[in-house]
């Protein structure tokens, strides 16, 4: 069968209301090729022609056929090209029609929608970028099969579990179902997401377990997640990749940890060694970013985008002179300058990576944008910024004002809170911050408060109505003076008289107490 050819596009009527796959494949003259590989025949045999793992399998295959077009070179954009209004006399200006049909195609294959409904939705839609990413070393096969991932994700996730609930119990003789889930699964090999189908869904089997034992757990995790980061940050140096199915890896075992007690994480996360700042922010900022994907009730699959795009989106800032970085008085306005640079860097380490998520460049993108336009790099305004940048921005700035920096201490988990209330809908987006703020606490894991028996404490845990629970007594007020730590359950008490409560916050670095001290 002959090598697909783009000028097979050349004029074609792409301008269809509806999006219908065999109808693209005939404009690519590649329908036959799709239907005879292994994976679309097989689920066929299955499911017949109309169900929808079929057109997403055919999708796949087809951009595989086309995978060595989409990563040749293409013609530069042209901003004048108008193909309803220029006459293509020439062999480039055909050449150019046909690409510029193909690529809006292929838009159309990775989404789903038809090119009538892209052009639609984005009015301003071109295809500038698409024929660029030759030019700049990227993927443009790549892309497009992230593209389709992200769009069909949910749908290859309940199709696997509904094939597995299909497939207990049964005999060798169906096994085809299992081969035929396999092969619809492995289409989503170059992604990162591709690991998340494959393995099980971290669910409430999970055993919990109790403060003390879940927070030895969790040392050893930052203790890893610190080796592991390190050894990012010298890859990136040397200029290789990432190696991000271990980094996959190190999040699944933060949901994991996260899911049998949280509140030991969470606790943890308030470790911070200014001289290691950042490694630790970024651990910090993967256990609040699990922690709010639970709250708005996200799947795993995001949870583990969310919590390896915060892992990854301050990474640029390793580039940075380490003087800056460690200085502890303000920076100048050159410096800010030079920092604001960071996000430039973190993208340039991402781009050399294969299999990154779209949303973990929203995250990088997005982080540093207010929703009232007066942040970085672009002033974006409200929806003009991704989801996911709005929730990386949400734990960026809790887990910095809550951790101790070169250049500043920590404000504490009650100011911060405070704070982050008053920039609602300034800084920060209204409704993500209220979730987020309402599963920490207005009186978070690791405050500093003074009790009414005339000690200080640190919360430990939180109670269902999201109030402390658990306190760890470490200074009497009384005798103004260190005490052996102990572990008060609030509300406790069937008597009023005697029910130990909360009477103020306390500023730790008054009384020389640091809740690192306390936690395990």
């Amino acid at each position: 069968m002959p090598a697909f050819n783009v000028e097979s596009c050349f004029g074609a009527d792409i301008n269809v209301g509806y999006f219908d796959i065999n109808e693209i494949l005939d404009i690519m003259e590649i329908k036959p090729k799709v239907l005879n590989s292994k994976r679309v025949k097989t689920l066929i045999g299955l499911h017949g022609r109309k169900e929808r793992v079929v057109s997403i399998a055919m999708r796949q295959v087809a951009f595989d056929v086309l995978s060595s077009t989409l990563d040749a070179p293409f013609l530069p954009y042209d901003p004048y090209y108008a193909n309803d209004h220029k006459l293509l006399n020439s062999r480039r200006e055909r050449l150019y029609d046909a690409q510029e049909r193909f690529l809006f195609l292929c838009m159309s294959i990775a989404t789903g929608r038809s090119v009538k409904s892209l052009k639609k939705l984005q009015p301003d839609f071109n295809t500038k970028e698409l024929r660029a990413k030759h030019t700049k070393k990227q993927s443009l096969f790549r892309y497009f099969r992230q593209e389709l991932n992200e769009h069909t994700r949910d749908y290859i996730l309940s199709y696997k579990a509904r094939m597995n609930d299909e497939g207990e119990g049964k005999s060798p003789a169906e096994a085809p179902a299992s081969e035929a889930l396999k092969l619809s699964v492995e289409a989503t090999r170059n992604n990162i997401n591709a690991s998340t189908v494959q393995q099980k869904h971290i669910e409430s089997k999970y055993i919990p377990t109790s403060f003390d034992d879940e927070t030895v757990t969790a040392f050893k995790l930052f203790k890893d997640g610190h080796i592991l980061l390190s050894a990012q940050v010298e890859l990136f140096k040397r200029g290789e990749q990432l190696e991000i199915l271990e980094l996959m890896k190190f999040c699944r075992r933060l949901i994991e940890s996260h899911t049998r007690n949280n509140f030991s994480l969470m606790a943890i996360r308030h470790i911070k060694d200014a001289s290691t700042y950042l490694e630790q922010h970024a651990m910090g900022m993967a256990v609040l970013g699990i922690h709010f994907a639970k709250a708005l009730k996200l799947s795993n699959a995001y949870m583990e985008v969310i919590c390896l795009g915060a892992l990854l989106f301050d990474l640029g800032r390793f580039r940075l002179p380490s003087a800056m970085m460690s200085k502890t008085t303000k920076m100048t306005s050159g410096e800010f300058d030079l920092f604001r640079k960071h996000i430039q860097f973190g993208e340039q380490i991402l781009q050399k990576c294969e299999g990154i998520p779209k949303a973990v460049y929203q995250m990088l993108y997005d982080h540093h944008e207010k929703v009232d336009g007066s942040g970085y790099p672009e002033g974006k305004q409200d929806k003009e910024i991704s989801v996911y940048g709005k929730i990386a921005a949400i734990v960026d700035a809790y887990d910095a004002m809550t951790s101790e920096q070169p250049h500043k201490p920590s404000m504490g988990p009650i100011k911060a809170w405070r704070k982050m209330r008053d920039e609602s809908g300034l800084a920060f987006d209204k409704e993500l911050l209220s979730v987020f703020l309402k599963h920490i606490g207005n009186v978070p894991v690791g405050s500093c408060v003074a009790l009414s028996n005339g000690r200080v404490g640190f919360v430990l845990t939180l109670n269902k109505a999201f109030q402390p629970s658990l306190v760890r007594q470490v200074y009497s007020l009384t005798n103004k003076s260190f005490i052996e730590p102990s572990d008060i359950e609030l509300n406790k008490s069937a008597n009023l008289r005697t029910e130990v409560v909360i009477e103020k916050e306390v500023d730790p670095q008054s009384l020389k107490l640091q809740f690192i001290d306390h936690i395990s």
